[in-house]
This record gives C-alpha cells, structure tokens and sequence, in this order.
C-alpha cells in the first residue's frame, strides 16, 4: 500500500504548478526552497496541497493515530519523509519526545499540523512551540491555496486536495524563535503570534491563488534563485 500511495501522490503532486512567496516578499518556485532545519507549521485544511513540495525533501513530519493516519503515514513515507506517530490525547508526549531527540543536531526540516486533531482551524496547539524551544529551531507558518480543489466530505477542517494541474500558492508567514528559558506565559504570546501569522499566510495564499491567470507567475523556467541549496 505504501508504494502505491506514495506512486499516485507523486504522480498528482507532480501536475500541479507549485509557487513560493517567502516572509521578505520574494517569489520562487515552491519546489526550489532550500529546506534545512526548520520547523514547518501548517494547518491540517492545508496538509495535502503542501505536501506537494516536501517530496524526497528528507521531511520529518508528525501525523496522528487512527485509520486517516494510517493512510497519511503510508502516503508520506513513499514520497520521502519520516513519519513519527502521535497527537495531542494520544501519545502526544511521547511523539514530542521522539521529534526532539530526532531533529536535535539534524538539518532534515519537520512538518507539524499544529492545529489537529481537534482543532479549532488555524488554533495552534503548544506543542509546536516546545518543539522549536528544545531543538532553537526557528518557526515558519505556511498558507497555502489552491485554484481548483476538491473538499473532502466530512473532515472537521475542511481538508482539500487541489485539483489536476491547478496552481497552489503557498506563503510563508513571519517566523517565530522560542527562547531556551521561554515559561508558560511567553508560550501564551507566541501560541497567539502563531495564530496570527498562519492566518495571514492563508489569506495572502488565497489572494494570490484566485487572481486572474495573468497576475500570476508564471510556469518557472531557467535558473534557480541563487541563495537555495
């Protein structure tokens, strides 16, 4: 099952025309950032249009328990990344520890669905942020849209999976550094500064996924962007 899933993923991922807006404005072809130790927050309404862009990137990515996470961990391992299991009221700190003590020392980037497996949509649970404390490692929010997608029926976050050939916007938000001796109430600022900013990336995304074709980038051609690996 793992090497069919990971098969049609690639094959979809591939048909969509993927474009990047970094927190200083840059634009750049999504699949062309230079992914390093960072911590990728996102919301799960947004997993499936970025996963798009994690392809063979070496992504460490947290994914929850449960016959969806099943399916998202065969999915995810056959396009590349390391998946460790756990959730907020399952296994959560245990999940925590292991992402710790894996990304501790390592450049390989994470992905964390910080909003699952409740929600609300687009609330940021703490442990994203203790994360980011214990391994210094900075905090970027994504956004992402699509111009074609399809809702998936009956999923509390309004999960969605762009279309064939649909172009998928994706906006970095401003990132956020946890201090090593950060306590409980500067945790509470940052949890809200996270809110803010994965709701901004996404309107931005939205904004730029539905303007009109010709306001677009388009389809990238030629050289990379000379500060990616």
């Amino acid at each position: 099952m793992r090497t069919a899933l990971g098969a049609t993923a690639r094959l979809l991922f591939g048909t969509w025309s993927m474009h990047g807006r970094l927190e200083d404005g840059t634009e750049l072809p999504a699949r062309d950032y230079g992914f390093g130790g960072e911590i990728f927050a996102l919301s799960e309404r947004d997993a499936l249009a970025l996963s798009g862009v994690i392809v063979d990137h070496g992504f460490t990515v947290l994914v929850s328990h449960g016959r969806d996470g099943d399916l998202a961990s065969a999915a995810l391992t056959g396009v590349g990344c390391r998946v460790v299991r756990g959730a907020e009221r399952r296994g959560g700190v245990l999940a925590l520890r292991r992402l710790i003590r894996d990304l501790t020392g390592s450049d390989r980037p994470a992905g964390i669905v910080v909003d699952g497996p409740l929600g609300p949509v687009g609330h940021p649970k703490r442990g994203v942020l203790l994360l980011a404390r214990e391994t210094g490692r900075r905090i970027v929010p994504l956004g992402a849209a699509a111009s074609r997608a399809l809702e998936i029926p009956g999923t509390w976050s309004g999960l969605y999976v762009p279309a064939p050939f649909a172009t998928v916007a994706i906006v970095c938000g401003r990132s956020i550094r946890v201090p090593g001796d950060a306590k409980a109430k500067d945790l509470d600022a940052l949890e809200e500064e996270l809110r803010r900013s994965l709701a901004h990336a996404r309107e931005e995304a939205l904004a730029w996924a539905r303007a009109p074709r010709s306001s677009r980038p388009a389809r990238p051609r030629g050289s990379r962007d000379p500060r990616l690996a």
